[in-house]
């Protein structure tokens, strides 16, 4: 039962969650299906994020590589938090 409030308590308040990320890898998927994965080294109110040393995915295949990246929260679909690193 204690699992449980706990699960609630954190869907309750989703931008907390994903502030105690900061400085740690992300995996974020777009509305457009791009992927980006990097390490978030900022995100506010607005859930908007920048991701330092990203990588973006197209489909299955690696499509580009940028210093640093800005995201707009209302695009993003799902971030994953503690993603497993990608292969290549």
């Amino acid at each position: 039962m204690q699992a449980q409030g706990h699960q609630m308590n954190m869907g309750k308040k989703p931008l907390a969650t994903v502030m105690k990320h900061v400085d740690k890898f992300v995996r974020i998927r777009l509305k457009n299906e791009l992927v980006y994965e990097g390490r978030m080294v900022e995100c506010d109110s607005y859930m908007n994020i920048v991701i330092e040393k990203a990588v973006e995915y197209e489909g299955n295949g690696r499509k580009a590589q940028y210093p640093k990246v800005l995201i707009r929260g209302n695009n993003i679909m799902y971030i994953q938090l503690n993603p497993q690193l990608s292969e290549g």
